[in-house]
């Protein structure tokens, strides 16, 4: 299963580069298209680089069942449920 989400998933992403280069390319004069790519490149990288590890730490913090309390604030997580984490 996960085999194939993956699968669908790097397809999909692979499918709408291709347009994005292509439309960047005709909408953007002659003197700017490297200016522009550069910039699309940077707001993706940007999308898909930061909002990842934030939902995987999120869903980390999510499945621990065991929180160590240092001084009453809540510090490193002792126990994981193996089945939230999967």
């Amino acid at each position: 299963l996960l085999l194939c989400f993956m699968f669908v998933v790097i397809l999909f992403t692979f499918l709408s580069s291709v347009p994005a280069l292509t439309a960047t390319l005709r909408c953007v004069s002659d003197r700017q298209r490297s200016f522009a790519l550069g910039i699309q490149w940077i707001v993706v990288r940007t999308l898909g680089s930061i909002p990842g590890p934030i939902a995987f730490g999120s869903m980390i913090d999510k499945s621990c069942l065991l929180w160590q309390d240092q001084c009453g604030e809540q510090g490193s997580c002792y126990v994981y449920q193996n089945s939230a984490m999967s």
